[in-house]
């Protein structure tokens, strides 16, 4: 037995290595059999390495939302997308991007819970997506775990969110300027967007985003995650 084991970072380094040589038919059977030796060092730490990979992605996962509240939203009826965020007395700008990508019908709701959480650091919606699911991906991955765990949600559901903002109840949407954001589902039915909505004075600006925008957001700014619980 090595009397000075490996470290868990070279540990890591040399798994990542000894597979990237078992890519070479030639070297596999002699990698293979060096690696199952018990007394091969990749075995001295192995616990510790996987337990010090498995910190690190719990913490780049976990480190961009505070969590606020659950506020539930019941039921909520389908609406054609072209009627949604159309008053004028609430809304001063809405997105013509909204009829483009999104469904022609926002379809029905049940009742749902919503986490409005709040950026701890600058961060971009592929980032926040790794926070609500705990899983890191490309955009493609993600979109798919966040439309089949119901993390996404509809036009009429963020109105009426909006809609008891508005009324006086808290729900924790920013009314000072800075975003709040929502997952939505494309016109597609594969992918999803990201809606934004954010009052300046007393109405409402409502814009859509691609949900591959590499834009880091303020850390003050607010994201609703819909039947999240955290991680």
């Amino acid at each position: 037995m090595n009397k000075n084991p490996a470290t868990a970072d070279q540990l890591l380094e040399l798994a990542a290595l000894q597979i990237k040589r078992l890519k070479d038919v030639a070297n596999q059977e002699k990698v293979k059999d060096a690696i199952q030796r018990n007394e091969h060092p990749f075995w001295a730490k192995f616990d510790e390495a996987v337990e010090t990979l498995k910190t690190r992605v719990e913490t780049t996962v976990k480190s961009v939302v505070q969590l606020l509240k659950t506020i539930t939203v019941g039921a909520v009826n389908a609406k054609t997308t072209a009627d949604c965020f159309t008053d004028r007395g609430r809304y001063y700008h809405r997105d013509g991007d909204l009829d483009k990508f999104l469904p022609k019908v926002q379809r029905e709701q049940p009742e749902s819970n919503f986490t409005p959480c709040r950026l701890t650091e600058a961060a971009t919606f592929k980032q926040m997506a790794e926070n609500a699911l705990g899983v890191s991906g490309d955009i493609k991955t993600l979109s798919k775990l966040l439309k089949g765990r119901g993390h996404t949600t509809t036009l009429p559901a963020i109105e009426a969110l909006i809609e008891r903002q508005e009324n006086g109840e808290d729900i924790g949407l920013l009314t000072n300027g800075w975003a709040n954001f929502f997952f939505v589902d494309n016109e597609d039915g594969e992918s999803v967007s990201v809606v934004s909505v954010r009052r300046s004075d007393r109405r409402w600006d409502v814009r859509q985003y691609s949900f591959g925008r590499a834009c880091g957001w303020a850390a003050v700014s607010r994201f609703f995650f819909r039947n999240f619980s955290g991680n």
